[in-house]
């Protein structure tokens, strides 16, 4: 996050579906409104953020996101690509799910509808049925 309250994410690769919009494209989070900008920086779509829905997406490791951007699904990646001089190499693993998390989290603090399905989530729902479980035994 800037200090001027902008948060940008490059080297996005986003998806519209299965057909991808951009490669390198970018994600901008301002004033409570995402914005999905291509490549070439053009807006490919923009929302408050209580238009915006988003979660990990399954099977990826946390590296990308499954979000709907004013009822329009998108599949996210940030920090996907690496810039090295004029290559393009793929980003690193663990930059990519801290970038993704990162963006869930200005999501969530913005007003946008976050489902977290991550081992955390389902660590702490299993210990708070138990615990309730263990209650009513009593």
């Amino acid at each position: 996050m800037t200090l001027s309250g902008k948060a940008e994410f490059d080297e996005v690769h986003i998806n519209k579906g299965v057909r991808p919009v951009a490669q390198h494209g970018f994600v901008t989070v301002e004033r409570g409104t995402l914005k999905l900008l291509g490549s070439d920086r053009k807006v490919i779509v923009s929302a408050p953020m209580s238009k915006v829905e988003a979660s990990k997406a399954r099977f990826t490791g946390g590296k990308t996101l499954a979000m709907k951007v004013d009822g329009t699904r998108y599949t996210v990646s940030p920090k996907w690509g690496d810039r090295a001089g004029k290559l393009m190499r793929p980003g690193r693993p663990e930059e990519v799910a801290r970038a993704s998390e990162q963006l869930l989290r200005l999501i969530e603090a913005d007003g946008g509808t976050v489902e977290r399905r991550d081992k955390d989530a389902r660590a702490n729902d299993l210990a708070a049925r138990d615990g309730a479980a263990r209650g009513s035994d009593a």
